[in-house]
């Protein structure tokens, strides 16, 4: 294979004839594969969540592709058993009967309907319907991939990830979920930490509060100059927001820090 590795320009004039019809992915499109590809197609709105699985249309359930839906979402259902059940729904309630969406509710409105998905599994997936001259509720209604979606992400492939929940980040099982700052910053076992430089010539006692909710904290108090040794003090932590010094002589003026942990 011949490489050609600069730009070529035709002046606006002259073009490429005759190419293959594509199969690649790289391949080069021709305007007659173009227009095979869009023609009839019928873009609908998106649907919030498309089924994996065949689901009881009568009694749907609170979620579906683990997605807890609310009245009125839209819902691409193309795993139905009884193919001719397949179509694009309302979700009326969890024990309520889904109804077809008013815009895919005929035979002629599904033909070549094409819809997006937003969440899910299939987020981000567009689906089209193939079957034409169909009879709604006997002929197989078929919905295939469309175009060129992203991928799920994983630690090797580029493509969608879903963010963690503050529970979920708390929790650390699932693997397959971004964290964001926020998230990281509030997790329930992230490291807390606070400061204070203490004495003033008189007191023998120190009241530093932490607010960490928690009496499991570690207290380390040491010096503020010379070779900033540890020293050894009373540490009492009367509640969980606070903790107590108490000093055998009054520190002096900044004489010692304190860091407290959780």
């Amino acid at each position: 294979m011949k490489q050609v590795l600069i730009d070529l320009d035709f002046n606006n004039v002259a073009g490429i004839k005759n190419l293959k019809a594509p199969v690649d992915p790289n391949d080069a499109v021709r305007l007659v594969d173009l227009n095979s590809a869009v023609e009839g197609i019928a873009w609908k709105d998106s649907c919030r969540v498309s089924t994996q699985a065949n689901v009881n249309l009568a009694s749907p359930g609170a979620a579906i592709d683990g997605i807890a839906l609310a009245a009125g979402d839209r819902v691409l259902v193309r795993q139905q058993t009884a193919d001719e059940e397949n179509g694009i729904y309302i979700w009326n309630g969890a024990a309520v009967a889904m109804t077809r969406a008013a815009d895919a509710s005929t035979a002629a409105e599904l033909e070549q309907a094409t819809t997006t998905i937003e969440e899910g599994t299939s987020a981000g997936a567009t689906f089209r319907q193939t079957a034409v001259n169909l009879t709604l509720g006997t002929d197989p209604i078929t919905f295939t991939p469309f175009g060129t979606s992203a991928p799920p992400a994983s630690e090797s492939t580029p493509g969608i990830i879903e963010i963690a929940d503050q529970t979920e980040t708390d929790a650390g099982t699932d693997d397959g979920k971004a964290i964001t700052p926020e998230k990281l910053a509030n997790w329930s076992g992230r490291m807390r930490k606070g400061t204070a430089t203490i004495g003033d010539g008189s007191a023998t006692s120190f009241t530093l509060t932490h607010n960490f909710n928690s009496r499991n904290v570690l207290v380390q108090v040491f010096r503020n100059s010379g070779n900033y040794d540890e020293v050894e003090v009373e540490k009492r932590r009367n509640n969980v927001n606070s903790v107590d010094l108490l000093f055998a002589e009054a520190p002096t003026l900044n004489q010692f820090n304190v860091v407290v942990m959780a």
